[in-house]
């Protein structure tokens, strides 16, 4: 299971994928893990049980509830942050080349330099880790809407899948804004780092890109609001 670990939310929310395709409506013989277990066994069978237990722990207890439940997602997140947390700073340090040795110097100087350093890297590496969670979200939330639409352009959608397309919609663009806001606060914790710990250099030349990144974005606003006739004028100063 140490592998699967880091990637414990997409598992729910593939096995969540799959009972959605299986299960069509609430019913007592869904009121179990029967199905849960077979897509695990198949797919993972050495954390099968692990994952089971993690559900439970958490108070889900059948197909039916990773099926139908709204609010289930928000669940698998949440079970994925406390999986997350539980992996040692030291470990997660080794797994991206970072060297942790001079950690258990004795200097009380160099080790409250080294604490605040490791604090700043566990605020990044959380930072990842939320970026990933919300992008895996956003990857499950437009495989929906994408099924949908197709329903939808041959007009055999139902009125409660309608629905729901339009409640993925708005889903989807939060989640849009949830990915910035965690990106502007990730470059922020990123610069610090860098300006503090010794990648001043390559932080001027990070910032650098950043202005060109701007200037390009800009410029393909320009040519959207040219395409439709729309005023550039203040996008103009942006370029």
């Amino acid at each position: 299971m140490e592998k699967e670990k880091i990637n414990l939310f997409m598992t729910l929310l593939k096995l969540k994928s799959y009972l959605v395709s299986i299960i069509d409506d609430r019913s007592e013989q869904y009121d179990n893990f029967n199905l849960s277990e077979e897509y695990l066994l198949r797919k993972l069978p050495v954390g099968k049980d692990e994952i089971i237990k993690i559900l439970e722990d958490h108070g889900i207890y059948s197909d039916n509830e990773i099926a139908f439940s709204e609010k289930i997602i928000l669940k698998f997140r949440e079970i994925a942050n406390e999986d997350k947390r539980k992996l040692n700073l030291v470990n997660v340090l080794k797994n991206l080349e970072i060297d942790a040795r001079d950690s258990i110097l004795k200097d009380a100087g160099r080790s409250n330099y080294i604490l605040d350093r490791e604090k700043k890297l566990n605020e990044i590496l959380d930072l990842i880790f939320q970026l990933a969670t919300n992008w895996a979200l956003l990857k499950e939330l437009e495989d929906n809407v994408d099924d949908y639409s197709i329903l939808n352009e041959e007009n055999v959608i139902r009125p409660d899948e309608e629905e729901n397309l339009s409640k993925l919609d708005n889903s989807t663009s939060k989640t849009f804004d949830i990915i910035s806001d965690y990106t502007k606060k990730y470059i922020e914790k990123l610069t610090d780092y860098y300006f503090t710990y010794g990648g001043d250099i390559a932080l001027k030349d990070f910032v650098e890109e950043l202005d060109k990144t701007k200037k390009t974005v800009a410029l393909k606003y320009i040519e959207l609001f040219k395409r439709y006739g729309l005023d550039t004028q203040w996008l103009s100063k942006l370029s």
